[in-house]
């Protein structure tokens, strides 16, 4: 399973093209050091998805805004409970942790230091695979834990699906870019928070082109539905004002390796059957004697019961027992939350 974000913005990486548009780690990954301006525009209809494409946004006006993002080295001591990161990007009060190899790019948490927000991924993100190239897709569950003034838990949870949906000509106001290709990226999630959930969805479209590092245009809606309250949806565009291609080279940092991070429980839960029936089995080592939680929640992130409040539990293997006619589970997917003092396991199960 894999881990995301409450964050609005996706971090994503470029694409370099020959004959055949492909994102490479060599041509497109992340490098400490740069910087690059987008303009913001109006937002357009992303147009249609295939093969030779033709998005003539030439009429679309800027707005006068102008963000920057900063790609660094990890700075030196790491980020608690973050892992192990080879750079950070700083954009618009943020400071989102990132892992750059020859296989992937993984988003492993953020800080936003004004607003009190941190994000912790108890499994990373995976925001783009190499290569990549027209046709290529994959989905990835998601996981986060997120804390609001350093008292308020947010859980997140869901899935994250890439695909590289298109290819043609981009038209923009300054320029026409051919061969370019579009990468559509969508999550759906869940958060959880003190005062309710919210179904997310952020839909991203980025394309790529030769001689370009990172992504030529953006687009992004985010749609958060509460459970309480309005709706809210959010739209933004940029144009990346960019440099041409460099090659790579992350200093300290060995392409596809990545060291253990001390800073994570070695609490492992393992459950059993999954799917199951009538019930599961469910079993846990703690190392020192601990203060446990487990909470049962349903695929919309409703709290449907407490299986252990607070109960401190010794040190050596703890087993229980989940069945389904205890909390009239009917066929479907659930989530079981594990707190074992301040880490926390999520384990998605089904009910057959």
């Amino acid at each position: 399973m894999k881990s995301i974000a409450i964050t609005t913005f996706f971090i994503v990486i470029s694409i370099g093209l020959t004959a055949q548009t492909v994102i490479t780690y060599s041509n497109n990954g992340l490098i400490p050091g740069d910087s690059y301006n987008f303009k913001e525009i109006q937002f357009p209809d992303p147009g249609s998805a295939g093969p030779n494409q033709i998005w003539d946004f030439s009429k679309v006006q800027f707005t006068g805004k102008t963000p920057a993002g900063n790609l660094q080295s990890p700075a030196i001591p790491k980020t608690d409970g973050i892992g192990d990161y080879n750079l950070s990007l700083l954009e618009n009060g943020y400071d989102y942790f990132l892992d750059c190899t020859e296989t992937d790019l993984q988003e492993l948490g953020y800080v936003n230091s004004d607003l009190k927000i941190t994000l912790k991924y108890s499994d990373p993100v995976v925001k783009m695979k190499y290569p990549f190239s027209f046709g290529a897709s994959f989905t990835d569950h998601f996981i986060g834990i997120g804390t609001y003034s350093e008292t308020n838990t947010i859980d997140f949870f869901g899935d994250h699906t890439v695909t590289a949906d298109a290819y043609g000509t981009l038209i923009l106001p300054d320029r026409t870019i051919e061969n370019t290709l579009r990468v559509k990226s969508v999550k759906t999630g869940i958060q959880i928070n003190m005062c309710g959930t919210a179904d997310v969805n952020i839909t991203k479209y980025n394309w790529y082109a030769n001689g370009y590092r990172y992504p030529v245009l953006s687009l992004t809606t985010v749609e958060n539905h509460p459970n309480i309250g309005m709706p809210q949806i959010t739209q933004t565009a940029f144009t990346n004002t960019q440099q041409p291609n460099k090659s790579i080279t992350i200093p300290g940092v060995k392409a596809g390796i990545k060291a253990a991070d001390p800073s994570k429980s070695n609490v492992t839960v393992v459950i059993s059957p999954n799917p199951f029936n009538d019930k599961l089995t469910y079993q846990y080592d703690l190392g020192v004697s601990t203060t446990v939680s487990i909470e049962l929640y349903s695929i919309t992130g409703k709290n449907i019961s407490w299986i252990v409040k607070n109960q401190n539990q010794p040190a050596g293997l703890q087993t229980g027992e989940l069945k389904a006619s205890t909390y009239d589970l009917t066929p479907g997917v659930y989530f079981m939350r594990f707190t074992f003092d301040r880490q926390i396991v999520i384990c998605k199960v089904v009910k057959l």
